[in-house]
């Protein structure tokens, strides 16, 4: 503004300064016509020296604004840029040119940055789980580059959302506005469509530009090891030191006939075992059993592995694998020496059925739980729940939590089954249950659930069941997901229920029907020894099968871990995580492995830690897909419907360069004004044409 006053000051003096008036005399006459064709030729050059001079003096201004104006103009025109980069599972993606997608993402992120003008100020956010801000606003390109440079793929999901929350987050009224750029691969594991943008990003993404990049096209091939789980078999048996081991493979994209072969090694780096498979033409999926031999006694960590391809992480999955000696079952009753097989209590017929297993079984007076606890039991079966006090439900809820299996049946003796009014509490399960016995001929069902610890019966189960008559039961029900139902009476009611304690590892199984003939003809039909067995077998299973870790996620390992250290993998570089009182951590587990758990009291188990396979999945998205996943906050742009960012757009009045071109050209225009105001200058003699008044 200072500069446009200055340059209207020659235009003022040229216009309104006050010129003397002449009168015409009649000797002058001929030398005004003479004059006439002078006074044209000066009046042009009058013009020219007016307009050299404004541009002198403007040109010298305005290269003078730009350095003295460069604060005011970043705070009135600067966008600040915060960039999103997708750091996940899914960046580690190798294209053909043998760079991963993350590199080539970083390489155009810096390219963007370098040709941009002086001033810009950058902000960067990483999105793998959990998101966080990798280094606050800042104009320092050098800095900027080199972090970004720094940025590797990491071994967990992506959270486009929380990156979001970070990136739109303004903590001053007065910020200068915010361009938001999301640059990943977008792959099927970079976001999670089904779950939508939260509706608190809303206004605030209001406020800014959202740009993403062009999602990646095509779908190299990809073999994912999806699932490692150990199964039992019915051929099972205790002396065997083997564990079964249950192998599903997934394959992406376009992948030749191929035999392809799988690894497994132990904690030593020793192979274990090995299995060759086979891929057709159509077959996106295959799973095998793999019998693996452990030593006895010993908890192992085995790694599977497959050959490299489009995606690496995807290419190996951990398993804790649990070695023990026989199972030791107690059965907590009354001891009986009645004979008469029609009274025989309900723990007679049990003992019977699990000894003719091969199981160590002892029983112990369901009154004396408080004060005589069963050593090295792994199994509890409770037969006179009516007995047990609130110390010995309090041990049970402790065993159960810290891995035993518990299995409670009605107890045949009592009118009124007062403790089941207080199951769903004292074990702190999802089941109910009423202290009223229902008396009714009712039969089993003929089609059962396969689920829980009798799935390994599979079919079986339908035929045992189907000849079962039961005159008294007493009424179950879940109260959510957590509990299931793995045995129904015709019309569809529990039987049978199961359920992990709260915050706990082991299982409590609650059995409507007291295996007495008082109460059912099980005892005396064939589905009794497979029950108890597999009640046992199956239970114990599931109770000692580790809870499935993935990378990103917080632990919960029941109170038996609390006080402990979760202990990363030898030469992981991953810091030890503590376990808190409830036996969890507030700290997120982000390296897969083969973790160590150390608790309190110098104990050790192995857990295994693996990716979620969909977090890393390679499946491409659609563009419609995007826009429909981010326009629920804001209006979204690709990366090449902007204009390309380019040096000459960014250049302005602060850049020194152009400064310096304004000043070189309002010298050569002030030279230019003194040539002409000196050769022939209207301001030289002026030749008398009248008389001045």
């Amino acid at each position: 503004m200072a500069t446009l006053l200055a340059a209207a000051i020659p235009i003022f003096l040229h216009v309104f300064l006050r010129r003397p008036k002449s009168t015409p005399w009649g000797s002058n006459f001929l030398l005004q016509i003479a004059l006439q064709k002078i006074h044209r030729r000066r009046k042009l050059e009058k013009w020219i020296l007016l307009l050299l001079r404004v541009l002198a003096i403007a040109l010298v201004g305005f290269a003078m604004a730009g350095p003295f104006a460069k604060a005011w103009m970043r705070e009135k025109i600067l966008k600040e840029r915060w960039i999103v980069i997708d750091d996940g599972a899914t960046s580690a993606e190798l294209k053909s040119n043998g760079k991963s997608v993350l590199d080539e993402l970083k390489q155009e992120v810096i390219q963007s940055i370098q040709i941009e003008g002086v001033g810009n100020r950058y902000a960067v956010v990483l999105a793998s789980v959990p998101a966080r801000v990798l280094f606050e606003p800042t104009s320092n390109k050098e800095f900027a580059i080199e972090s970004i440079q720094k940025v590797f793929s990491r071994e967990v999901p992506c959270d486009i959302s929380d990156a979001l929350d970070k990136a739109l987050e303004k903590s001053e009224t007065n910020a200068p506005p915010r361009d938001v750029e999301i640059w990943s691969g977008f792959r099927q594991g970079s976001i999670r469509l089904e779950q939508p943008l939260s509706a608190a990003l809303i206004q605030r993404a209001q406020q800014s530009t959202l740009t993403i990049s062009k999602p990646q096209s095509g779908l190299p091939q990809n073999q994912t090891l999806w699932k490692c789980s150990i199964i039992r078999s019915a051929i099972e048996t205790e002396e065997a030191n083997q564990s079964l081991v249950k192998m599903e493979i997934r394959r992406e994209g376009a992948l030749e006939q191929a035999a392809n072969q799988i690894l497994f090694q132990n904690n030593q780096n020793v192979m274990v075992a090995k299995k060759d498979f086979y891929w057709n033409e159509i077959a996106t999926e295959t799973e095998f059993d793999v019998r693996l031999q452990l030593e006895r006694g010993t908890q192992q960590g085995i790694q599977a592995t497959i050959q490299e391809d489009a995606q690496p992480f995807d290419n190996k999955i951990f398993l804790s694998c649990d070695s023990t000696d026989k199972i030791n079952v107690t059965v907590l009753g009354r001891k009986s020496t009645e004979q008469n097989i029609e009274n025989l209590p309900a723990s007679n017929w049990i003992i019977r059925a699990i000894e003719s297993t091969g199981m160590t079984v002892q029983e112990i007076d369901a009154e004396t739980i408080s004060i005589r606890q069963p050593s090295a039991s792994d199994t509890v079966i409770l037969t006179r729940p009516d007995l047990v006090d609130q110390a010995g439900w309090t041990w049970l809820l402790t065993f159960a939590k810290n891995g035993g299996v518990l299995i409670v049946t009605p107890a045949s003796e009592s009118a009124e089954q007062n403790w089941a009014v207080d199951i769903e509490r004292l074990l702190e399960i999802p089941i109910r249950s009423q202290k009223e016995i229902k008396v009714a001929d009712i039969r089993l069902a003929t089609k059962q659930p396969r689920i829980g610890p009798l799935s390994i019966l599979g079919a079986e189960l339908d035929l045992l069941s189907e000849p079962i008559h039961v005159a008294k039961h007493i009424h179950l029900a879940t109260t959510d997901a957590a509990g299931q139902a793995s045995l129904l009476f015709e019309d569809g009611s529990p039987m049978m229920c199961w359920a992990k304690p709260k915050n706990g590892s082991g299982l409590v199984v609650i059995l409507a029907v007291s295996p007495e003939l008082s109460w059912s003809d099980l005892p005396v039909k064939p589905l009794m020894v497979p029950l108890f067995q597999e009640l046992v077998r199956g239970g114990r299973a599931i109770a000692t099968e580790q809870q499935e870790i993935q990378t990103g996620s917080t632990l919960s390992l029941g109170s038996s871990a609390a006080g402990g250290m979760f202990i990363p993998p030898a030469q992981s570089g991953a810091p030890t995580i503590e376990i808190d009182q409830n036996g969890q951590s507030q700290t997120r587990v982000l390296t897969p492995g083969l973790w160590t758990l150390q608790k309190r009291n110098g104990q050790t188990q192995t857990y295994a830690v693996n990716i979620s396979p969909a977090a890393a999945s390679i499946q491409p998205l659609t563009e419609n897909a995007l826009r429909a996943w981010f326009g629920s906050i804001n209006t979204l742009q690709f990366q090449d419907e902007n204009k390309p960012i380019n040096s000459s757009q960014n250049q302005g009045l602060e850049d020194p360069a152009v400064s310096g071109a304004l000043f070189i050209f309002a010298l050569v225009f002030a030279l230019v004004e003194s040539v002409l105001s000196r050769k022939g200058s209207p301001q030289g003699t002026r030749p008398v044409v009248g008389v001045s008044t």
